[in-house]
């Protein structure tokens, strides 16, 4: 099953769900058989930078899966329960198998950074459409990340690795924004561009972090930081219209707590 294309009807949640069980059994192949092997140079680049994005991707979810519960129960849409416990079994992945990059290169894992920490807290203290903005964030963030460290060493296993996980990557960021579109459909066109100026105010400084927190990784893998910030921007201004409920053309029985079974048309 392929993803949903731009300028499609959208995905219900059902479809959502059974892309990402299709998705599963059609993962690129990873030559683990040869091993991974760094450079000096490059464990210096990528070493710090991997361990972070690594914690940052083993997040069980279970405030935002109980948000989802809720919102379940009160719209009737179970099947979107199903589809994020498969996308956070995606994220799993990516933490499992850049844990075993790690450990066949010899990296130590760790258990904290104040940058996760943050990101969680916020989470943690947030409704369902805060907890999906704040994920929003670090997903389009992690499409510039990967991009870099997949050119960052000459490691064939990592390079696949990071290809497949952009690919899981652009799929998160229309499946997150497409329930934020969602979420917005009845709210006034100031709320909506005030959340949007907002959420790219919050991206703003988290560039800033990422950046100063990985800078090694991303000039290794070819950013400066202007190129870097370029590139975070353009994703974001995507994400920012594919979460603006104005962006598309909502069937009759949608509003802002309905399921998300009526179709819904992406305008050009």
């Amino acid at each position: 099953m392929s993803p949903p294309d731009e300028g499609s009807i959208s995905w219900s949640s059902e479809q959502w769900r059974d892309y990402f069980r299709n998705n599963a059994l059609s993962l690129l192949a990873i030559p683990w058989n040869q091993g991974v092997t760094f450079s000096d140079q490059e464990i210096q680049a990528v070493s710090a930078s991997i361990q972070e994005f690594q914690l940052g991707e083993s997040s069980e979810g279970k405030h935002f899966q109980g948000l989802a519960k809720e919102y379940a129960q009160r719209t009737g849409d179970v099947d979107y329960v199903h589809a994020l416990r498969l996308f956070i079994g995606e994220e799993h992945r990516h933490a499992r198998d850049l844990g075993r990059v790690m450990d066949l290169a010899g990296i130590e894992r760790i258990g904290h950074t104040w940058p996760d920490a943050v990101f969680r807290w916020l989470r943690h203290r947030a409704g369902l459409e805060l907890s999906i903005a704040v994920l929003v964030t670090a997903e389009i963030i992690a499409k510039v990340y990967y991009a870099a460290l997949r050119e960052a060493t000459r490691s064939s296993v990592l390079r696949r690795l990071c290809e497949q996980i952009l690919a899981d990557e652009v799929q998160h960021v229309r499946f997150q924004c497409e329930r934020l579109a969602i979420l917005r459909a009845r709210r006034f066109k100031l709320t909506v561009w005030l959340k949007g100026a907002l959420q790219r105010t919050f991206f703003a400084g988290t560039c800033w972090v990422v950046w100063w927190k990985h800078r090694h990784a991303l000039r290794a893998g070819g950013f400066s930081y202007r190129s870097f910030r370029r590139s975070a921007r353009a994703e974001m201004n995507e994400a920012i219209r594919l979460m603006n409920p104005r962006n598309y053309v909502f069937g009759p029985v949608v509003d802002a707590r309905a399921s998300t079974r009526a179709p819904i048309t992406v305008t050009s």
